[in-house]
């Protein structure tokens, strides 16, 4: 994505590139790079110009076929190939979401190669590219995602034994472990349907033993459950099994799953997920003593108390897909614009409040994280909330959430002070010089003395940033 300014909701960047456009520059790439072979050629343009809507399980194995022999046939084009892997990944990207279930069902990931199963045979696609692959598994995830929240929503209405079973076959596992974790579940509720955070910690030591199985399960279970102190109180539980979850990887990859599932859309569970996920990269949690609402502060000075195992997986794991997750952290944002600038305030869901403490979670994570994505997206939060006139604070309902923007903006400061390079350190000294402007935006004492702390902590983050370069 050559345009790296995340958050602006005045931007439009590579994820939204036009269709039409994308295949034009694949169909003249095509003409110039493979016309000696009139058959490839013929078949190139074909597959570059084809449309997803419909498109069976047989159709995407020409799709992915042809994209391959496309590649292949560019490989001795040392300029052309990486254009062309752009312009085939941006076009599966779009066409993707057209595919329906049964089409995306047929598909399996298997390391380099991609399985297609047509008409009762199994069709293997090797060596296509990472991009292409994470494109499809991507799809894969967010298909499954949903269909075990919609057997998780069936089984909470209707406790049947063909739910169940549905149950055990969206998620994979047994019809007994499915009943186990789903009898220690209903412990864990009174006859109206409110959560017994003591029943919880009585059956913990049983719903480890159900590891991955179980907290999935209790993160549907949690996405579906009706009233917010029902879910903050579950919320705080969650931990608790999580602390004792022996591969906490694939609890992570599957709460990112969710995260990343709909970039284009935010869900109020966006926020318990990253929440979660900032849990599990750290191997102590002060947290685990009480009930909270939002990762503390504090965490930032953590460094020899992360999982670094799973901070290097998070961290390849969002720098792999870039373009869904700065998609997501973007329409987080785009739509905390459009509150803002509404004429009135209504009784918008999620608010502006809970979109702002949504972002506050992503900082962090990406602070705890580092790597190329989370400098990217750290390095455009920070001039969004570091610049008084071109940023967030010239939008209409601003002034309401001065104190917060401020809150961010240290946050940020201190995310940059864990990942920044020295090419970050002009624009520090910039957002610092704005320091006099942000103050006077509404000058109470509260919101100089959170301007003051921001500009101490931007001076200790430059000083951190020009030792690390001299050494």
């Amino acid at each position: 994505m050559k345009d790296r300014r995340y958050l602006s909701v005045d931007i439009d960047p590579a994820a939204h590139i036009d269709g039409d456009s994308l295949k034009q520059r694949a169909v003249q790439l095509i003409g110039q790079e493979l016309s000696a072979d009139r058959r490839l050629h013929d078949a190139a343009v074909a597959a570059v110009c084809a449309d997803f809507d419909g498109m069976g399980a047989v159709a995407l194995l020409e799709q992915l076929r042809t994209y391959r022999l496309i590649l292949d046939g560019l490989k001795a084009k040392k300029d052309a190939w990486p254009v062309m892997l752009m312009l085939l990944t941006n076009l599966l990207r779009r066409g993707i979401g057209k595919l329906d279930g049964c089409t995306l069902d047929a598909v399996s990931v298997r390391r380099d190669a991609v399985q297609v199963e047509t008409d009762g045979k199994s069709t293997l696609i090797g060596s296509l590219p990472a991009d292409i692959l994470t494109t499809l598994s991507l799809s894969k995830e967010s298909r499954e995602t949903e269909r075990q929240l919609t057997v998780i929503d069936k089984l909470v209405g209707d406790p049947r034994r063909e739910n169940l079973a549905a149950v055990s076959h969206a998620f994979k596992i047994s019809l007994q472990e499915t009943e186990a974790i789903t009898h220690l579940v209903e412990k864990l509720f009174d006859a109206r349907g409110n959560f017994i955070r003591h029943s919880f910690d009585s059956v913990l030591a049983d719903l480890a033993r159900h590891g991955n199985n179980a907290f999935e399960l209790l993160w549907c279970y949690l996405k579906v459950m009706q009233g917010r102190p029902n879910r903050i109180s579950f919320l705080n539980a969650l931990p608790h099994l999580i602390s004792r979850i022996e591969r906490p990887k694939s609890a992570l990859r599957f709460l990112l799953a969710d995260f990343c599932r709909y970039a284009d859309r935010v869900d109020f569970s966006d926020r318990n997920a990253i929440m979660l996920a900032n849990i599990l990269l750290r191997t102590y949690n002060k947290e685990l003593g009480s009930d909270i609402e939002m990762t503390p502060e504090e965490v930032l000075n953590v460094r020899n108390g992360l999982d670094r195992d799973l901070v290097h997986y998070a961290q390849f794991r969002i720098d792999s897909i870039e373009y869904r997750f700065a998609g997501k952290v973007r329409t987080i944002h785009d739509q905390l614009i459009a509150l803002l600038d509404a004429p009135l305030p209504g009784n918008h869901q999620p608010c502006v409040r809970h979109l702002l403490y949504l972002e506050r979670e992503v900082f962090i994570f990406l602070a705890l994280l580092s790597g190329k994505t989370a400098h990217l997206i750290l390095g455009s939060a920070l001039k969004e909330y570091g610049d008084p006139g071109a940023g967030i604070y010239r939008h209409r309902g601003a002034e309401n959430f001065l104190p917060i923007f401020l809150q961010h903006l240290k946050i940020i400061v201190r995310g940059i002070g864990r990942v920044g390079t020295p090419e970050d350190v002009d624009l520090l000294r910039q957002i610092s010089a704005y320091g006099s402007r942000l103050a006077e935006l509404n000058a109470t004492s509260e919101n100089q003395r959170s301007v003051l702390r921001t500009k101490q902590w931007i001076d200790s983050v430059i000083r951190s940033i020009t030792a690390v370069d001299r050494h």
